[in-house]
């Protein structure tokens, strides 16, 4: 489950393509995720860049919390930017665990 959101979460902030305005993602079992501070760090594999992201994590009914994970990406790929918002599911359970990888 947890890979499964970390694949889903990687997947929406790279590609842009979430839209946390939709009805229908927005159930009990779902986290909206805000990209509060991106950057690039210079390490990292030849034609890779390491993204460093702190992210707000806001469960349901639960107070929001930040984040900062780190992840490679190759060149082409587009970091997160600053103010990207997803649903994502997510289990208010593991949620002192919550990490993207």
């Amino acid at each position: 489950m947890k890979s499964a959101a970390v694949a889903t979460i990687l997947l929406l902030t790279m590609t842009g393509a979430a839209d946390a305005g939709q009805a229908s993602k927005r159930d009990a079992g779902s986290c909206l995720v805000e990209v509060l501070r991106s950057e690039e760090l210079p390490i990292g594999p030849l034609f890779h860049h390491t993204i460093k992201a702190t992210l707000l994590v806001t469960p349901p009914d639960m107070p929001p919390f930040e984040r900062t994970v780190y992840k490679v990406i190759t060149w082409q790929e587009p970091p997160p930017r600053q103010g990207q918002r997803m649903r994502i599911d997510c289990d208010p359970a593991a949620l002192s665990s919550f990490s993207l990888f």
